[in-house]
């Protein structure tokens, strides 16, 4: 095990100094309020949500609706704790042409307790990640803020992460913290995301990540055996590894080590608890559209007992006005005529000249990416790429993002008939990556190579061998796959649309996704052994297309 910071055991320290026990006959009831990949969401949006058997389009989440339900519980009971797992300055237009900045005054305001970063909270570079998450250590502020090209607001509550380190294998954040709630003293264990490397190399700089669920098991069960023995009467964890990987870790650690997992990454709606050989529960609250809360009431010399319960973040909920005052305040500068804004990356030169809300065009099908495997706009997407570079296959990233696009006359649950608008914000909500595309060639043998890799990292019956989101998009293909099978050989037929077998020797054309300044000189959508690889153009600008 790697050493932990001075600064680390003086928090302990202080933490175990503060707290109070809970007295022999009294009892307590906490709450426990779980937040997840919020994603930079600051308005409400539509979703897709089952309603008695029905899918159906309602508007769901919006940071100032979130504020006033918040608000109510606290106000039901004082013995509350606000999580703030995973994923939260990046995800939308606000988010990405101000590095964060545009989303952190409302996250800010909602008084969060206590969080953990996840994997797209790196997604800025590491310099915007140690001024957002005050970790200044051993550099100075200004070298940092040279680096991140200005000011970075930072997340004003503290975030731990057990399994984050400098190369040097200092901690980077704190990885742990008792807090007194009600009497009861409970201890907080925060695991970060541990595929930033697989997303881009260089948002790892200078960090390393706990790997392998060996290493996961031991760490925890060290954090948790130190935490009861400062006095800690309930253990948690707030964890960013997705809830397959948490659900596995329930199972394999020490029995009674931790009571409950609040999960992130996947964006599961867990509306049951799942419960580990160790005991453990194991949540997610699904994503903005919803808040968790866990209900834990401790008595002395009796089991803890937990209620959960998901609440939809709807239309029912009044907006907070002090909240939605922040958030007009934020997208201002978005709604104008011209925005005049540029991507703040070194080597993009996407830019922002229309405003967020103006109508780009309109769809008769539904979009959305509400299907691990093959969804709508990834269908779309992938034959508007492949048209785009003249080659064979189109091929995009694996994002879970999306903001459905119902079809034009589409009935809501509120009786409102869409008109199937897509908006400037819409296409950064699919795309949150300041992507460019290219097209290369590659063999047939590397293509199917490619394809088998990405069902590994998203079915793979071993939990800690999935990685990144949901299945890639891919058009221009005909294939057979077979989940069940074991990795490495799911796909079952491997044919061009036409139905044309692809030969292992067989050259064939793609359009990709390349990343910002992709380092990886044969890389398509981070995917490697393409060749021949060449820009696509925007004609009007000269640059390539984003």
């Amino acid at each position: 095990m790697k050493s932990i910071h001075a600064k680390t055991r003086i928090v302990k320290a202080l933490a175990v100094a503060l707290c109070g026990a809970l007295s022999g006959a009294d009892a307590a009831t906490l709450t426990f309020l779980h937040s997840n990949d919020l994603h930079a969401h600051l308005t409400p949006h539509l979703d897709k949500v089952d309603k008695n058997g029905q899918v159906v389009y309602e508007s769901r989440g919006g940071i100032a609706r979130l504020a006033a339900r918040i608000k109510s519980i606290r106000a039901e009971n004082t013995n509350s704790v606000l999580m703030n797992v995973g994923d939260t300055f990046h995800g939308g237009v606000e988010g990405l042409y101000t590095q964060g900045n545009a989303i952190a005054d409302p996250v800010n305001a909602l008084g969060i307790d206590i969080g953990t970063p996840g994997n797209w909270d790196f997604a800025y570079g590491p310099a915007v990640f140690r001024l957002r998450y005050d970790d200044v250590s051993g550099i100075s502020k200004t070298t940092l803020e040279a680096a991140a090209g200005g000011e970075i607001k930072p997340a004003a509550f503290p975030n731990l992460a057990a399994n984050l380190f400098f190369d040097s294998g200092e901690l980077v954040l704190t990885p742990s913290m008792i807090k007194t709630i009600g009497g009861v003293q409970v201890g907080f264990i925060g695991i970060t995301s541990d595929i930033v490397e697989k997303m881009d190399e260089r948002l790892a700089t200078n960090f390393t990540f706990t790997q392998g669920e060996t290493a996961y098991r031991d760490l925890i069960n060290q954090y948790a055996q130190t935490l009861r023995g400062q006095g800690a009467q309930l253990v948690v964890v707030m964890s960013e590894l997705g809830l397959h990987k948490d659900y596995r870790l329930a199972d394999i650690i020490n029995s009674g080590a931790v009571d409950v997992f609040f999960s992130a990454h996947t964006h599961e709606a867990v509306f049951s608890p799942l419960k580990g050989k160790s005991g453990a529960l194991v949540v997610e609250a699904g994503n903005d559209g919803w808040l968790g809360r866990m209900d834990v009431t401790v008595n002395s010399g009796q089991a803890p007992v937990f209620n959960w319960a998901l609440l939809p973040v709807d239309a029912s909920i009044a907006e907070d006005a002090a909240m939605k005052s922040l958030v007009d305040t934020a997208r201002a500068p978005f709604l104008v005529a011209d925005p005049n804004l540029t991507v703040p990356i070194e080597g993009v030169t996407l830019e922002l000249h229309r405003p967020i809300n103006a109508v780009l065009g309109h769809t008769y099908t539904p979009l959305d990416r509400k299907n691990v495997l093959e969804s709508t706009i990834n269908n779309a997407w992938t034959d508007t790429v492949r048209q785009l570079g003249g080659t064979q296959v189109g091929m995009a990233s694996g994002f879970r993002f999306d903001a459905p696009i119902p079809a034009a006359g589409t009935v809501y649950e509120d009786s409102h008939v869409a008109d199937g608008a897509i908006t400037v914000e819409d296409t950064y909500r699919y795309f949150p990556v300041p992507f460019t595309y290219a097209t290369g060639t590659t063999s047939g043998d590397n293509l199917r190579t490619v394809i088998e890799t990405n069902l590994t990292e998203v079915f793979s019956r071993d939990s800690f061998k999935q990685a990144g989101g949901w299945s890639d998009a891919w058009s221009g293909l005909s294939l057979s796959v077979d989940l069940a099978a074991a990795d490495g050989s799911r796909v079952k037929t491997f044919a061009l649309a036409n139905g044309t077998p692809i030969a292992v020797g067989d050259t064939v054309s793609v359009t990709g996704c390349r990343r910002p300044n992709e380092a990886v000189a044969d890389a398509l959508c981070s995917h490697t052994g393409f060749s021949n690889i060449v820009d696509v153009i925007n004609p009007v600008t000269g640059n390539p297309i984003y």
